[in-house]
C-alpha cells in the first residue's frame, strides 16, 4: 500500500473528493488548495493512501508543542472514502501517523471526534486512544 505525502496544488487536489466527505462545506477545490497551503506554512501536512493513483484515504496532521501535552502530533483530519471504508484504510494510516510520532519524539497522539461518529471511535478505542475531553469552541465576531 502507497502512502504519500501531498505537497503540492497537483497532489493536493488529488485528496479534494475524500476531504469533501469530512469537510462538505468546503467550497471548491481552489479554495481547499490555497486553505491547505496555508496551513502547510503553519506545519499541516496530509499523507494519502493511494493503491494506484487514486486517493482512497488521507490525514491531515500537524506536530505542535503544547503545555498541556508536550510535543504532540494532533490529527486534523482522518477520513476514507465512503465506497472504500471497511478495509483496514485508516488503521494503515493511523500506524504510519504514529511512525511519525515516534520518529518526531512526540509525547503523545491527539484528535478531535464528532459527537455521532461511532464508527471512528471505534477505531480510535481500538488504536489505543482514550477519551479525556470535552472539545469546546467560541466563534469570535
Amino acid at each position: 500500500m502507497h502512502i504519500r505525502k501531498l505537497t503540492t496544488p497537483e497532489e493536493i487536489a488529488l485528496s479534494f473528493d475524500i476531504f469533501l466527505e469530512l469537510r462538505p462545506y468546503l467550497p471548491d477545490v481552489t479554495f481547499y488548495i490555497n486553505q491547505v497551503m496555508q496551513q502547510q506554512k503553519e506545519g499541516y501536512e496530509i499523507i494519502a493512501l493511494m493503491p494506484k493513483e487514486e486517493v482512497v484515504a488521507c490525514a491531515g496532521f500537524r506536530i505542535m508543542t503544547t503545555l498541556a501535552w508536550g510535543k504532540t502530533l494532533y490529527i486534523d483530519d482522518l477520513i476514507t472514502g465512503k465506497k472504500e471504508r471497511g478495509k483496514g484504510y485508516a488503521q494503515t494510516l493511523l500506524h504510519h501517523i504514529s511512525s511519525i510520532a515516534r520518529e518526531n519524539q512526540c509525547a503523545q497522539i491527539h484528535l478531535d471526534t464528532g459527537y455521532t461518529r461511532h464508527t471512528a471511535h471505534k477505531l480510535y478505542v481500538n488504536h489505543g486512544f482514550d477519551f479525556h475531553c470535552h472539545h469546546l469552541s467560541l466563534k469570535v465576531r
